[in-house]
C-alpha cells in the first residue's frame, strides 16, 4: 500500500469518527434536509454509559440532524419512574430521590442515572424532580401532563428546523464539494498521474476549499463555543471541513428544542408517524409501568387532537392455528389456558374475537 492510499484511508476512517454521535439510548434522530427527513435510532447492541453509538449520514447531499428525546422521568405515586433504555423501567423512591448533574447525566439515587441530551437539559430535570418531591401526586401528574403537551408540539420543532436549514444551507453544500473533492476527484488524479506536482496542486485546492469553508462557519456559528478554534480545525483538517454544519445541530438544546419523536409527524409523513406512534402506544399501554395511566393519558389526549382513534394503533395479528390469545406486545400468540405473556413481563394476554 502506498503512502497515498494509506491516508486516504486514514481520511475515510476519521470521517466516519467525525459523522458518529453516542446519544441517549431512547432518544430518535431527525436526519434530513428540506421536506425529506427521516427518523433513525441509535444501535442499542452497543451501549456504554446509558449512551448508544448513531451514524449520520455519510454521503453527500450533507443533511442536518436533529435529536428528540421521549419522556424519560415520569411521577408515580411511591417515586420517580425512570424510562432510561429500552428495559423494564425503574422506580425509585421520593425518600431514596437525590438528584445530581453529571455532564450529561442526572444521577437519580446510588446505582440509577438517565442520560440527556445536553448538561442543560439535565439540569432542568433536575429541579423538576426537586419539585416533583415537594408536591402531591395530583400536582406532579398535572405538572407531567403540561409538560408532556409541550414535549409534542410541532410547531417548536418545525420552527427550529427551519432556521437551522437556513443557517447550515452553504455550509452543506460546501462540505459536499469537499467531500467528492476528497475522495473521488484526488482519487482520481492519483490513480491516474501518481506521485507529482498535479497532485499538489489538487490538495492546494483542497485547502483553499477548506479555509473557505472556516470563513464561512465563523460567519454563520456565532453561537458556537469556541468557534475560532473549531473554524482552525475545519482549515486544516477536511473531515471537519465536510462536517462543519453539525458544529450547528449539535448546539446544546433548550428547552423549546426538548421535543418528543412524536411531534415530527410533518416530517417524516404519517406512514412512519402511524408507525411511531403504534410503538409509543405499545410501551405505555401494555410494559408493566406503575405509571402507565398517566402515560395513556398524556398520549389520548394528543391522538385526540392529531384525529387518530385508538383502536387504530391496537394490531391484532392473524390468528395461528391452535391459538386461543395473544400478546398485544410482542403479538406472540398462546394456546387455551395462558392468561400472561412471561417475556414481557406479565403483560395480560387478549383472547381472538
Amino acid at each position: 500500500m502506498t503512502d497515498g492510499q494509506s491516508l486516504l484511508l486514514l481520511f475515510v476512517a476519521l470521517y466516519l469518527i467525525e459523522s458518529l454521535r453516542w446519544l441517549p439510548a431512547r432518544s430518535h434522530v431527525l436526519i434530513g434536509s428540506g421536506k425529506r427527513w427521516r427518523q433513525q435510532r441509535p444501535f442499542h447492541a452497543i451501549e456504554w454509559a446509558g449512551a448508544c453509538p448513531s451514524l449520520l449520514g455519510v454521503v453527500p447531499p450533507m443533511e442536518d440532524h436533529w435529536l428528540t428525546l421521549p419522556w424519560q422521568l415520569i411521577p408515580a405515586e411511591a417515586g420517580v419512574e425512570v424510562h432510561g433504555d429500552e428495559r423494564r423501567p425503574r422506580l425509585v423512591n421520593w425518600e431514596s430521590l437525590q438528584p445530581r448533574v453529571d455532564g450529561k447525566k442526572l444521577i437519580l439515587a446510588p446505582g440509577c442515572s438517565v442520560r440527556w441530551l445536553s448538561e442543560d437539559q439535565a439540569r432542568e430535570a433536575q429541579q423538576r424532580l426537586v419539585t416533583w418531591k415537594q408536591q402531591t401526586q395530583a400536582q406532579r401528574e398535572a405538572d407531567f401532563l403540561s409538560l408532556a403537551q409541550e414535549s409534542l408540539q410541532q410547531s417548536p420543532l418545525t420552527d427550529g428546523i427551519d432556521q437551522l436549514s437556513r443557517q447550515t444551507k452553504w455550509l452543506k453544500r460546501l462540505g459536499s464539494v469537499i467531500f467528492v473533492w476528497t475522495f473521488m476527484v484526488m482519487v482520481v488524479l492519483y490513480r491516474w498521474l501518481g506521485d507529482g506536482l498535479e497532485i499538489l496542486w489538487a490538495a492546494a485546492v483542497l485547502l483553499g476549499l477548506q479555509i473557505s469553508q472556516a470563513a464561512l462557519f465563523v460567519r454563520q456559528a456565532k453561537a458556537v463555543p469556541h468557534r475560532v478554534w473549531k473554524a482552525l480545525a475545519i482549515a486544516l483538517l477536511p473531515q471537519h471541513a465536510m462536517r462543519a454544519a453539525d458544529l450547528l445541530a449539535d448546539l446544546p438544546p433548550t428547552h423549546a428544542r426538548w421535543v418528543h419523536p412524536l411531534a415530527a409527524r410533518s416530517l417524516i409523513g404519517d406512514e412512519a408517524w402511524q408507525k411511531l406512534a403504534r410503538h409509543f402506544w405499545k410501551i405505555a399501554r401494555h410494559r408493566p409501568s406503575a405509571t402507565a395511566d398517566l402515560q395513556c393519558q398524556a398520549l389520548e389526549v394528543y391522538f385526540q387532537a392529531q384525529g387518530i382513534a385508538i383502536h387504530e394503533l391496537e394490531i391484532v395479528p392473524q390468528q395461528e392455528s391452535g391459538t386461543a390469545a395473544y400478546c398485544p406486545n410482542c403479538q406472540a400468540q398462546f394456546q387455551s389456558g395462558a392468561t400472561q405473556c412471561l417475556d414481557c413481563g406479565g403483560v395480560e394476554l387478549r383472547p381472538f374475537e
